[in-house]
C-alpha cells in the first residue's frame, strides 16, 4: 500500500502544471532548499538561464496608489506605490500545481531578488502595519513575482520661469545598484507598465499623463541598466488666480480713481496712491513666500513688477497734474508783470503808449521797481508836513529831534504799507491828521498845533501823483486777474492731463494683459 502511494505522488508531480490563481504555501523540499546553503542555492548570484552567457532580465511594473502635492519650496514630492518587480530563476521551479506564496521575511531574505534602487528618491520606506506590505509569488516554472508597497520622497529639479502657470516634468530613475549590463538588465513590462488610481486628487496640480522610459548611462565603473518614470502635471491656476492675480487687478483698478478726484485733492490723491501701493507690495511679498529663491524671473514677477509700476506710474501722473497746475499760475503772473512793467515804464518816460519788449523784460521790471521805490520814499520825505517849533534858546536841537523823528515815521510806513496802496492813496494819508507822518498828537501840540500846514504841492506834483496812482491801480487790477485766470488755466490743463489718463492707463493695462496671457499660457515652453 505504502509503495502504490509513493507512485501516485511521483506521477502527480510529475503531471501537466495547471496556474491557478490561488496559492499554496512554500512546501517543504523549497524550504529545505533554501536552507541547504550556498552549495544547493546561492542567493548571492543571479539565476542562471539556459545559456550561462544570458543575462537576468527583471521587468518592473508599478501603480500609483498615492500622490502629494510638488512643493515648490523643497522641489519635491511624494509618491505611494506598489512595485512589482517580475523575472525568472530556474532554480526555484517546483511541481506544485499553484502558485506558491511567500509571505515571511525570513524566506525572502534566503532568495535571490534584484537590487533596484531609487536613485532621486530622497526618503523611501516599506509598509510594517499591520504585517510587512510584500508578497512573493513562484511559479511551477521558476517566474518570481515580488510585489511591495513604497512611500518614497522624490527629488524634482522644478523650473519655476512659468510660476503660477507652469506644468512640470517629473522623473523617478531605477536602477541596479551592483550589477552592470552584462549581468542585469531592467525594463518595463510591454503591457501598461505603470498606472494609477483615478482618485488621486492633489491640491494644485493635476496628473495629465504617465510616462515610462529608458536612461541607461555609462559610467567610470560600466553601463549601468536605468528605467524612468516620467510624471506630467500641470499646476491648477484657479487657485491663484484667485488670491494672486484677481486681487492686484483691482487693486491697480482702484488706484485709477486719482484721475477722477480734483486737482487740487492732494492728500486723497496721494493717499490713494500710496495706500494702494503698499498693498500691491504686501500682495507680491506673501506671493514670493511660498516661492524658493532663484536666479531668474518668474512669471509672477513679472505680473506683480508690472502692476506696481501701473500704480507707480499714477503717482508720478499725479506730480505732473500738480506741476501742470502750479506753472499756470506761473505762467499768467509774467503776464501781469508785462502790464506792470509797460504802465511804470510809460509813467516815467510820459509816453503811455511805449511797451517794453519781451526780451528786456526781466531787466525794465527790476530797473523800474528799483527807481519807484527810490522815488517814492524821496517824494514822501517832500510831501511830508513840516511843523514849526518854537523858536528859542533850543532851537536847533529841537530841528533835530523833529528832523529824527520824521525820518522814524517814513521808516514806519515804509516797512509797514504797501508801496502800491500807498501810492495810489498818496493824497488820503497826506491830509490825515492821524497819519504817522504828522507825528503823534503830543508833537503836535508841543510843536504848534494851531499852525496851519504849508501846501508844497505844485501842479507838476499833482500830476506826477497822479499818473503813479492811475498806474499803480492797473498794476493791481492786472494782477488779481492774472493770478484768477492762471489758477484757471492751470486746471485745465491739469484735468486734460487727468482725462487723458483716464483711457490711456486702462488701455495699456488690456494691452499688458493680452500679451501676458498669450505669451505665458501658449508661446512660451
Amino acid at each position: 500500500m505504502l509503495l502504490v502511494s509513493s507512485i501516485f505522488l511521483l506521477l502527480y508531480r510529475n503531471s501537466p502544471k495547471v496556474e491557478a490563481s490561488r496559492s499554496e504555501p512554500v512546501p517543504i523540499y523549497l524550504d529545505n532548499l533554501l536552507n541547504a546553503g550556498r552549495q544547493v542555492y546561492d542567493n548571492q548570484s543571479p539565476p542562471v538561464q539556459h545559456d550561462k552567457e544570458e543575462v537576468t532580465v527583471v521587468e518592473l511594473a508599478m501603480y500609483i496608489e498615492g500622490m502629494s502635492s510638488f512643493r515648490t519650496q523643497t522641489m519635491d514630492f511624494q509618491l505611494d506605490v506598489y512595485f512589482q518587480q517580475f523575472w525568472r530563476d530556474p532554480r526555484l521551479a517546483h511541481n506544485e500545481t499553484r502558485r506558491v506564496l511567500v509571505k515571511d521575511k525570513a524566506v525572502l531574505h534566503k532568495m535571490w531578488k534584484p537590487d533596484v534602487y531609487f536613485a532621486n528618491a530622497r526618503i523611501a520606506e516599506f509598509h510594517e502595519v499591520t504585517q510587512p506590505n510584500f508578497l512573493v509569488w513562484i511559479q511551477p516554472d521558476g517566474s518570481i513575482l515580488y510585489d511591495t508597497r513604497i512611500s518614497m520622497v522624490v527629488v524634482c529639479t522644478l523650473n519655476l520661469e512659468k510660476w503660477p502657470l507652469d506644468s512640470q516634468r517629473c522623473h523617478l530613475r531605477i536602477l541596479s545598484y551592483a550589477y552592470t549590463t552584462e549581468q542585469l538588465v531592467i525594463k518595463w513590462k510591454e503591457d501598461e507598465p505603470i498606472t494609477r488610481n483615478p482618485n488621486i486628487a492633489m491640491s494644485d496640480m493635476h496628473i495629465v499623463d504617465l510616462y515610462p522610459g529608458l536612461c541607461d548611462g555609462n559610467y567610470s565603473t560600466g553601463t549601468w541598466s536605468c528605467v524612468t518614470a516620467e510624471f506630467f502635471v500641470k499646476r491648477e491656476i484657479t487657485h491663484h488666480v484667485m488670491q494672486s492675480y484677481v486681487p492686484t487687478t483691482l487693486i491697480v483698478v482702484i488706484s485709477w480713481f486719482s484721475f477722477w478726484l480734483d486737482v487740487e485733492a492732494v492728500p486723497a490723491r496721494v493717499s490713494l496712491a500710496i495706500t494702494t501701493l503698499l498693498t500691491l507690495s504686501t500682495q507680491a511679498n506673501a506671493a514670493r513666500m511660498a516661492l524658493p529663491e532663484v536666479s531668474y524671473m518668474k512669471a509672477i514677477d513679472v505680473w506683480m513688477g508690472a502692476c506696481m509700476m501701473f500704480v507707480f506710474g499714477v503717482m508720478i501722473e499725479f506730480t505732473i497734474v500738480n506741476y501742470a497746475q502750479r506753472q499756470g499760475r506761473k505762467w499768467h503772473r509774467t503776464d501781469a508783470e508785462i502790464v506792470m512793467a509797460s504802465s511804470l515804464e510809460s509813467v516815467k518816460s510820459g509816453n503811455a503808449e511805449k511797451k517794453p519788449s519781451r526780451g528786456d523784460l526781466g531787466a525794465h521790471a527790476r530797473h523800474l521797481f528799483l527807481r519807484l521805490r527810490t522815488n517814492e520814499r524821496q517824494h514822501l520825505v517832500e510831501a511830508a508836513p513840516v511843523v514849526q517849533p518854537p523858536q528859542n534858546e533850543d532851537a536847533e536841537a529841537q530841528e533835530e529831534v523833529w528832523a529824527e523823528q520824521k525820518e522814524t515815521n517814513l521808516s514806519e510806513v515804509w516797512k509797514e504799507s504797501d508801496p502800491a496802496e500807498r501810492l495810489a492813496h498818496w493824497n488820503e494819508k497826506e491830509n490825515d491828521a492821524s497819519s504817522p507822518l504828522m507825528g503823534n498828537g503830543r508833537a503836535h501840540v508841543r510843536y504848534g498845533a494851531a499852525e496851519k500846514m504849508k501846501n508844497r504841492k505844485c501842479n507838476d506834483s499833482s500830476r506826477k501823483k497822479e499818473k503813479w496812482s492811475s498806474a499803480i491801480k492797473q498794476i493791481q487790477k492786472h494782477k488779481r486777474n492774472g493770478s484768477v485766470f492762471g489758477k484757471i488755466a492751470g486746471r485745465n490743463r491739469a484735468k486734460k492731463i487727468d482725462q487723458t489718463s483716464r483711457w490711456i492707463f486702462p488701455l495699456t493695462f488690456i494691452i499688458f494683459n493680452l500679451t501676458y496671457w498669450i505669451y505665458y499660457l501658449y508661446w512660451k515652453e
